[in-house]
Formats: C-alpha cells, sequence, structure tokens
C-alpha cells in the first residue's frame, strides 16, 4: 500500500517502521518499506498564510502469515460493541459475527474477561477463529500479542503521518521560480549582500516575498517598514528585466558541471520545483555567480576578438564626465544616512567605473560627471574608482 507522510513525520514514523520490520524479521514475516517519490502540497498557517509543504511517497507491505494461519485483525471489546482492527494490507470482510461477539478464544473454548482477542484466518479453507493472546502463538508461530500490535499500529501511525506534527518543524518551501525573482530582483535594487554582511540578500528577499503574500504574522510596523522599502526603489518581480535574467541563469547552472560542493548544492536546490526557506541563502548566491561568470566569458571573448579591454582613465584627482552604457548595483549596506550602495558602471568607451554612494543612479541616467579617486582591479579588470558624482 501507498501512503502519503508528512516531510516532518518522517523520522518518527521511520524509527517506529524498524522496530516493525524487526518483530517481522524476528517471526519470519515479509515486511519492505520503500520510499517511492515525494509531492508538494499547498498549506496555510496558523495565520492563513499560504505555502507549500513536502510529502514522502511511501511504499509498506507486511503480512503475518505462518503455518497456514493470517493474523487479519484485533478486536477490542467495549460495552457498546467491537472495534475491530484490522492489519495493513487485509482488504477482506470479518465475518459479522464478531461485530459482537463476546471476548471468547475459539481455540482454547475460554471465556473470560478480555479486553482484546484477535482474528486468523486458514489460507487455504477460508476459516476464521477469535483467538486470546495466550492461543495466538499457535497460529502464528510465536508471535506476540506486542508483534501483532505493531502491525495494528502501522496502519494507524501512517494515516497519521499524512498530518503536520506539532512537535516537529514545519518546513515551508516557496516554487524555486518565483523564489528566484524575488532574489533576482533584491540584488538588482541592493546588490548581493552575503550572509555576514548587514541585511543578507537572503532575508531581504525573503522578508519582500512574505509582504507580497500577505504574511499575517508579522508585526505590522516591520511590515510596512519594508513595504516602503520596496515602493522606494520600484520593487517589481514581474518586470521583463528579472524574469529574463533568473529564467537565463537557472537555466545556465543547470547545464553545469558539478566542480565542487557549492556547484553541487546549487544545481540540487535549482533543480528541484520547490525550494525550502531555509536554502534560500544559496538561490540568492546563484545571480551573483551567474553574472560573474559572464563577464568572465564576455572578458574572454573581448581577448579573443583583439577587442578593447577595460583600462584606467585619467589621474588620481581628474574630473571626468562619462557616457554610462549600462551599470548595476555590486552591493549595498545600511547607515546613518541612508543605504549606501557600490555601483559599477560600464562606458561606451570600454571602460569599467565604480562609485560608492547614498544618492543612486536613475534608470534614465545619459551620463556622469566625477573625481577620480583610485584605480583598481578586481578579478584582471581595471576600474576607475570615481567619487562626488553628478548624474544627467
Amino acid at each position: 500500500m501507498q501512503y502519503k507522510i508528512f516531510e516532518a513525520n518522517m523520522e518518527r514514523l521511520e524509527k517506529k517502521l524498524t522496530r516493525i520490520a524487526n518483530k517481522c524479521q524476528k517471526y519470519g514475516n515479509d515486511f519492505t518499506y520503500e520510499k517511492v517519490g515525494e509531492e508538494y502540497q499547498e498549506q496555510k498557517d496558523e495565520y492563513g498564510n499560504k505555502y507549500f509543504a513536502k510529502y514522502i511517497l511511501v511504499e509498506v507491505t507486511g503480512t503475518a502469515i505462518i503455518n497456514d494461519w493470517q493474523f487479519v485483525a484485533a478486536v477490542d471489546h467495549t460495552s457498546r460493541g467491537n472495534i475491530i482492527k484490522k492489519c495493513p494490507g487485509i482488504n477482506i470482510e470479518i465475518p459479522e459475527k464478531y461485530y459482537k461477539s463476546n471476548p471468547i478464544c475459539e481455540h482454547c473454548n475460554s471465556d473470560r474477561f478480555r479486553r482484546n482477542t484477535y482474528i486468523v484466518q486458514n489460507t487455504k479453507s477460508g476459516e476464521f477463529k477469535q483467538v486470546g493472546k495466550s492461543c495466538l502463538a499457535d497460529f502464528t508461530h510465536g508471535m506476540s500479542a506486542d508483534g501483532i500490535a505493531h502491525y495494528i499500529s502501522l496502519h494507524d501511525e501512517l494515516i497519521q503521518g499524512k498530518e503536520p506534527y506539532t512537535e516537529c518543524g514545519n518546513k515551508k518551501y516557496i516554487d524555486i521560480k518565483i523564489a528566484l525573482r524575488y532574489a533576482t530582483e533584491t540584488v538588482l535594487k541592493f546588490g548581493y549582500v552575503k550572509s555576514d554582511g548587514d541585511r543578507p540578500t537572503k532575508y531581504r528577499a525573503l522578508e519582500y516575498y512574505m509582504v507580497d503574500n500577505d504574511n499575517k504574522g508579522m508585526m505590522y510596523e516591520y511590515r510596512s517598514m519594508l513595504k516602503s522599502e520596496m515602493e522606494a526603489v520600484d520593487f517589481d518581480v514581474r518586470s521583463k528585466k528579472v524574469i529574463e535574467l533568473s529564467d537565463k541563469a537557472l537555466a545556465w547552472i543547470l547545464n553545469q558541471e558539478e566542480s565542487n560542493n557549492y556547484i553541487h548544492n546549487l544545481k540540487a536546490i535549482c533543480s528541484a520545483e520547490y525550494i525550502a526557506y531555509d536554502n534560500f541563502g544559496i538561490l540568492a548566491s546563484l545571480i551573483p555567480y551567474y553574472e560573474r561568470a559572464m563577464e568572465k566569458e564576455a572578458q574572454i571573448k573581448l581577448e579573443s576578438e583583439n577587442c578593447k579591454l577595460s583600462d584606467y582613465v585619467g589621474n588620481i584627482g581628474d574630473r571626468i564626465t562619462v557616457t554610462i552604457q549600462d551599470f548595476k548595483i555590486v552591493t549595498s549596506w545600511e547607515t546613518n544616512y541612508g543605504i549606501t550602495a557600490i555601483y559599477k558602471i560600464m562606458g561606451e568607451d570600454g571602460n569599467v567605473y565604480t562609485w560608492k554612494t547614498t544618492k543612486g543612479i536613475g534608470d534614465q541616467a545619459k551620463k556622469i560627471t566625477g573625481t577620480i579617486k583610485a584605480h583598481n582591479e578586481f578579478m584582471g579588470i581595471k576600474q576607475t574608482e570615481i567619487t562626488r558624482c553628478r548624474v544627467a
């Protein structure tokens, strides 16, 4: 039989399955357990927020058959009638006479108070018998009532495994493409900030996702602050630029060779349909990693075609004007004066410039005038650092 188990229940469930398997081995009964797949289902948390939860598909088989007799059910005798609990995998109908039968053992014919009896069936004749705990061993080659209890509890445990277990962590998942778009737009608007930096990209991107998806568990003041941050930079995960960049980066990483642990982990995460919240960090690192790879490829291409490479411009202290071809934010951090960002500017002259500022460059910027502060080199590319800039 196949069961769908809530991810957080697997560890607890597998411990019980191990005990059941040991019982089966002891009594010579077949028992198999195998994970056969996984799927994701949309759920709601206590605040009504939607998220995806992961379920593991498992197949479990096992039957207590010995000496032509098989254990089929346990009977709980109550004043209101008997409760019959069939063994997992048993699809036969239990005779009606056991619905209200007294706790008598049909093997030794003893009639005394028992809370539980057990029903066995002959696999050749089809005969049923209700037996007591002591006589059960005669039909199951010594299998104890404890072993039978394990069989009975198996089905209940698997069924209960469908539901979240309150003592376990409730892992939440997001569609991988949606998550990457939030990471992409965060990098585009604020640059990439590592885990040990101020407002790491992985936290900022996840918080912005929560704002857009009505996270009612978030404090109102904090949610309002995040929403103001997003509005201030026109945060838009549906823009053409964001969708194209995230899709290209995702397709690119899936085709890379697993040359190190980082690439292996990144590919494993990106190849899944959904991503867990706690893996947001490594996913967010894909965009800067992809952009660096593209820049390196472009640099190699320029060198092979003998094209002009970036070079230092002017002298320290010179005032220059650069016609902007393109620009991006490399990284950013918060200060008492607002968000400070480092811009990487590609000039139409083929040279690379950097500018650290709290002001920012608008999307329609055409030229920038500034004073040369330093000449630097990053990943083999010469860069001219400028300061005290004016954007036209």
